[in-house]
């Protein structure tokens, strides 16, 4: 027993040495269960270790008891972090350096293919219908869009992450062991 309790030890230090350093997801109230769950398997195959959940007028997802089909079980190794304090969090990332992206389609926002991330970033993910909230887009220090061609303006939150995240991946992934087959 004492073999396979080591082996395992080391497979999930391996596991958590190979994440992107310094990129975490914020989410921002968004209703449903399997999106999150869905958001959290995305981020975990392509390196994130991290995803910080704010919830102020959606209900909690109780991603320990449900979604676990749609993220595999992701939900498990990701590091969940229930934000309730806005302002704190903020003051606090901000404090370490880090600059929050929004993922939102507004005059400001930068192409997504031409955007550079900057070393320390939280990507936050807003709302299925309303967006990034107001109190969510004051903390914001910059905008991206995923540039479209078709009718439809907008890409469900999950593949819009997924989107994103492979873009986080492309610019500072390079280093990371991919799993084998």
């Amino acid at each position: 027993m004492k073999g396979q309790s080591e082996r395992r030890k080391k497979i999930v230090e391996q596991y958590y040495s190979n994440k992107i350093k310094d990129v975490e997801l914020f989410i921002d109230n968004v209703w449903d269960l399997h999106n999150v769950a869905a958001v959290l398997r995305s981020a975990d195959g392509l390196g994130i270790k991290k995803v910080n959940l704010y919830y102020t007028y959606d209900v909690f997802p109780d991603l320990k008891r449900k979604g676990k089909g749609s993220s595999s079980s992701a939900n498990k190794w990701i590091k969940l972090n229930r934000v309730n304090d806005l302002d704190k969090f903020a003051a606090e990332k901000k404090k370490e350096g880090f600059k929050f992206i929004g993922a939102e389609l507004g005059k400001k926002s930068k192409n997504l293919t031409k955007f550079k991330f900057p070393k320390k970033c939280i990507i936050v993910l807003g709302n299925e219908s309303k967006g990034i909230s107001a109190e969510v887009q004051e903390i914001c220090d910059a905008s991206i869009f995923i540039p479209m061609v078709g009718m439809v303006q907008s890409y469900n939150i999950s593949v819009a992450a997924a989107i994103m995240l492979y873009e986080v991946f492309k610019q500072k992934g390079k280093k990371l062991k991919i799993a084998k087959l």
